[in-house]
């Protein structure tokens, strides 16, 4: 992959991907037989926000010389999982968000009920995109599971039941919770590049722990900026203090580069993702 800054780089396939999001929707959505459905639709997906876990997917499988066209379909899907997160996140019942990426959330501009469904289609979609995958049955049913594991009862949901069951959690409680609910699709999306690119069992597991280290990181990182207005007990930063957060930060970025240097190749790119969340 040619260098150049990294911050261009996410840049630049973001506004790749809302593309072909654009596309996405034009071409398999719109015209569905629920109109307001697929408005809703259209509003969460675009535009897409910094796209860091398609970006980790796709930026895995080029390291083993994977195209970033093929990457792609994987990629739409990591994004559109992604956004219904978001929508179920943001609902009342849960965080109860009135705004998501500088506008209005789901549920404050088509109501809740078909935010709900919004989500619902959302994730439903998602498994659409990768069954549709021009790829091996093993590795389309291999990335599948990934996937599905990541965001369903031992992932994401999991960690959305625990974020709405702690009313005064302990440190290691929220720290499980970013795990899940933040994390995971990290590293789902770093080992879903890596079985994209059939590499072995050993280099798909170092980086599936370099993007869920990545990922607490991430979400340390946020919670840090964050830190004056979140008043949240799951503010990890609230909850350390400044200066021990960054030290758990960089704690946690070194891991990430640790697991880096069990792969052979050039990860370059993904050594300067590292560098990426350490300056947000």
């Amino acid at each position: 992959m040619m260098r150049c800054h990294i911050k261009e780089r996410v840049k630049d396939f973001s506004n790749l991907v809302g593309k072909e999001l654009t596309k996405l929707i034009e071409t398999q959505v719109t015209g569905g037989p629920a109109a307001g459905l697929v408005n809703a639709i259209g509003y969460c997906i675009l535009p897409p926000g910094k796209c860091l876990r398609a970006f980790l997917a796709s930026s895995v499988a080029q390291t083993f010389g994977v195209s970033i066209e093929r990457t792609l379909p994987l990629c739409l899907a990591i994004e559109v999982l992604h956004s219904y997160s978001l929508v179920h996140d943001d609902l009342p019942s849960m965080d109860n968000a009135p705004t998501r990426r500088g506008k209005n959330s789901c549920h404050i501009e088509h109501g809740e009920a078909l935010a709900l469904l919004t989500g619902d289609a959302l994730l439903t979609l998602t498994f659409e995109l990768l069954s549709s995958m021009d790829e091996s049955c093993t590795v389309k049913c291999a990335i599948i599971r990934v996937i599905s594991d990541a965001c369903g009862h031992r992932g994401m949901v999991a960690g959305q039941a625990l974020d709405m069951g702690n009313l005064e959690p302990s440190l290691e409680a929220v720290k499980q919770i970013h795990k899940l609910k933040t994390a995971r699709l990290f590293s789902a999306a770093c080992e879903s590049g890596a079985i994209l690119a059939e590499v072995s069992t050993d280099n798909q597991q170092a980086l599936a722990s370099y993007g869920e280290t990545l990922g607490c990181a991430f979400q340390a990182k946020d919670d840090l900026c964050d830190i004056n207005e979140d008043d949240s007990c799951l503010n990890i930063a609230r909850i350390l203090g400044r200066e021990k957060t960054l030290e758990y930060i960089d704690y946690l970025l070194h891991q990430s580069e640790e697991y880096l240097e069990r792969i052979d190749e050039d990860t370059a790119v993904l050594k300067e993702l590292v560098a990426f969340i350490r300056n947000l």
